[in-house]
């Protein structure tokens, strides 16, 4: 929801699903698959053309730099993650691409096309992808597909099954830690998911409050928070990618952690990592 377009509103408009603007063949279209395809396209575009420029003139610009800048941000982010500049540089792809696209999907959320700004038979066409669980669902179970797959191209298949199993798997306590470990694989899927809906969806409806709040002439109660929901889309976009090669980094460097034959495998909380970088 824009919050340019509750000014003009007299009433608030809310809901924490997606809303449905096509069926095709059974298919339902929601106005969140919509924004989300929209932002893909104007990323891939953007980047063409970012991509082009840089290579013919070689020289910035107002659409080279700011694609430059958070590329050289998840780069140094990876570096410090994975301890190796080889490794930053081969992974910034992936991972800025998950970075990017969560940031031009909450900020551009801000903007009046976005909620009430378009309608089609009073159903706003453009949800934040971010505004929608499913998305975020399927946002994070990509990310952990790939840092799977990422895990066993390093590893290969044996050499990642050792990183919830040790290499002794029948021992009773190696085991039921390994079963423990892989089961919390999709608690992690959970926890991305939730931690970028939710903080997106309470933006959402914190703005709109505010901005009809501010149809009554305290319009400058909403700055403060359109500024905080700034903050919040940065950050959201930075834990998502920051967790994601932090899980990746653990998985493939598993065999630092030597184990005894009695030992349980030991694994690090990504949250606690991510927790020490903050303070």
């Amino acid at each position: 929801m824009s919050f340019l377009s509750f000014l003009a509103s007299e009433d608030i408009h809310i809901s924490l699903k997606p809303e449905e603007i096509l069926n095709i063949g059974g298919i339902s279209i929601t106005n969140s698959i919509i924004y989300g395809l929209f932002i893909t396209l104007l990323i891939i575009v953007m980047g063409v053309a970012a991509a082009r420029k840089a290579g013919i003139t070689a020289r910035r610009g107002w659409l080279i730099t700011p694609f430059e800048l958070m590329i050289e941000f998840i780069r140094d982010l990876l570096e410090g993650v994975f301890h190796s500049k080889s490794k930053a540089a081969q992974y910034t792809p992936i991972f800025a691409t998950f970075f990017i696209f969560i940031i031009f999907s909450n900020l551009s959320g801000l903007l009046p096309l976005v909620g009430e700004g378009i309608n089609v038979g009073g159903t706003p066409v453009f949800r934040p992808f971010t505004a929608d669980l499913n998305g975020t669902i399927a946002m994070s179970v990509i990310a952990i597909i790939t840092v799977q797959v990422l895990s066993i191209r390093e590893s290969g298949l044996l050499g990642h099954l050792k990183h919830y199993f040790t290499d002794k798997p029948l021992n009773p306590i190696n085991l039921f830690i390994g079963i423990l470990e892989v089961f919390g694989e999709f608690t992690r899927i959970i926890s991305l998911a939730l931690r970028l809906f939710l903080n997106t969806a309470v933006g959402e409806i914190l703005i709109a409050v505010f901005a009809f709040v501010g149809s009554y002439g305290a319009s400058f109660t909403l700055l403060p928070i359109v500024l905080f929901e700034v903050l919040v889309a940065l950050i959201q976009a930075y834990v998502f990618t920051v967790l994601c090669a932090t899980y990746l980094s653990l998985a493939i460097h598993h065999e630092e952690d030597s184990h005894t034959v009695d030992e349980a495998p030991t694994h690090s909380d990504p949250e606690l990592i991510l927790a020490k970088e903050f303070n």
